[in-house]
């Protein structure tokens, strides 16, 4: 098959010169396969450094500019994101940053560690909030930033472009879930999953993420005390089942005794009932049917939008209820290490008006 044909007006390019974009110009290093950026300049400049880059690779001849950059290290984004540690790294954290990975390697992966700049990580940076997702921009850009950190230990950077890009504030569009949308929710959770009710009131009581939910077995509970620990973080937190919500008037106790009250023989306190294709009675429930689960009790309590809360809001609800309720060292049992979280957690987002006490003389 013929070669496709030049375009005419690059006719005059030197070999491995291309311009991807109008007065954008880039190298392809034939050895490697490699693309190494030249960037914004003038036809003849881009052409000047295109045959200096293959004097080197003809001659081995080095001389400045793109030809010693070529010569001397030729570690592109992707060479590094390679070098990134993941020992002792959680599965679940692992597989988020491969994504991440994934979308910085196609945007910017050919350019070369010492070439990267500033703009080059804002154009990525821009290109994916012009789609809408600042979470997911805010999340690229930390990524960025600690790939560009381990480049300048390693000796590839002398400076991390990313962290001068201008920071990304998002607001989080998902709203607080109600005491009284969270029983809507728990009325309708039978219709779902026999195991949905035990689930959402583990939770509300014992202020614990889905995870730790999701996994609580039967064997934490030792005497008075129920110890789990948190996956996300490691931390172990040792709950009284005395712990009581005044608001639905139950304890962890009576959470517990419910959950075993299913004539079901478990391992786990949130458990399915009944063996529905490979899953088997008694098997613990998977993370995402419990989300889905959940979002389907929602809609059909009426609960819909955009913004309408996930299983998750539970931990928040459970905080806020127990603020009110007094007495309760709520930093302690959601487990959190910092006051900034612990807030994040307290704030309704709007939720209710912020009440004020006066205390009577």
């Amino acid at each position: 098959m013929a070669a496709r044909p030049r375009i005419r007006k690059r006719a005059h390019f030197p070999p491995n010169l291309h311009e991807p974009r109008p007065g954008y110009f880039t190298w392809r290093d034939p050895r490697d396969g490699k693309t190494h950026v030249i960037g914004r300049v003038t036809t003849a400049e881009a052409i000047h450094e295109a045959l200096q880059a293959n004097l080197v690779v003809e001659r081995g001849a080095a001389n400045r500019t793109l030809a010693d950059r070529v010569s001397t290290g030729r570690d592109t984004v992707a060479d590094l994101i390679a070098k990134m540690p993941t020992e002792g790294v959680k599965h679940a954290t692992l597989v988020a940053r491969s994504g991440f990975d994934r979308v910085i390697v196609k945007a910017i992966g050919h350019i070369e560690c010492s070439a990267l700049t500033t703009k080059d990580v804002s154009d990525m940076l821009e290109a994916i909030k012009d789609k809408g997702t600042l979470a997911y921009a805010k999340k690229i850009r930390t990524r960025i930033s600690s790939i560009c950190a381990k480049g300048i230990t390693l000796g590839w950077m002398d400076r991390n472009p990313a962290a001068v890009t201008e920071k990304i504030k998002h607001k989080v569009k998902r709203r607080r879930l109600s005491l009284a949308e969270f029983n809507s929710i728990l009325a309708k959770a039978p219709e779902v999953a026999d195991w949905l009710p035990n689930a959402m009131l583990l939770a509300l009581v014992s202020g614990q993420d889905r995870s730790t939910v999701a996994r609580w077995e039967r064997s934490f509970v030792k005497g008075n005390v129920a110890v789990v620990q948190r996956s996300k973080t490691s931390v172990r937190l040792a709950i009284p089942t005395a712990l009581r919500m005044e608001a639905i008037g139950m304890s962890l106790a009576d959470v517990i005794a419910r959950c075993k009250s299913t004539g079901v023989v478990s391992k786990y306190l949130v458990h399915h009932t009944r063996s529905i294709g490979r899953t088997r009675r008694g098997d613990p429930v998977r993370l995402s049917t419990i989300s889905t689960s959940f979002a389907e009790a929602r809609e059909r309590a009426g609960i819909h939008g955009d913004d309408a809360p996930t299983f998750h809001e539970i931990r928040s609800l459970c905080k806020r209820l127990y603020m009110e309720q007094g007495g309760i060292d709520t930093k302690a049992l959601l487990g959190h290490m910092s006051d900034a979280i612990a807030d994040l957690y307290a704030n309704n987002r709007g939720l209710e008006p912020i009440k004020v006490s006066i205390n009577a003389a």
